[in-house]
């Protein structure tokens, strides 16, 4: 079954965690297990509100410095998915929950 959680399911948009909170709350999933993508500022501003990391795509138009509070920056899902082995979604499917690239 899958699960979503809209505009319509918050009171108020990003930066606003609500429509993360949701979200987390629909997956039924601790929120530190979670990763979310987004594209611009506003997505990593609420999804750190929410307690969730994010991954940002430059797609948005951003600039990296705006999109830092990011734990990974790609130029987009192709970018991802050519250094998904060593991804933040990579290395959790492989049960390194909450390494980085650089962290011990």
């Amino acid at each position: 079954m899958e699960e979503r959680a809209t505009a319509s399911d918050a009171k108020r948009s990003k930066p606003d965690p609500d429509i993360v909170e949701v979200a987390i709350e629909e997956s039924g999933i601790p929120a530190e297990h979670l990763v979310m993508i987004g594209d611009t500022p506003y997505d990593i501003e609420a999804a750190a509100r929410a307690q969730v990391r994010t991954i940002a795509f430059r797609s948005g138009g951003w600039t990296d410095e705006a999109l830092k509070g990011a734990v990974e920056i790609y130029d987009g899902p192709a970018d991802l998915l050519a250094h998904y082995e060593e991804s933040l979604i990579g290395r959790e499917g492989k049960g390194e929950l909450g390494k980085s690239p650089g962290r011990e």
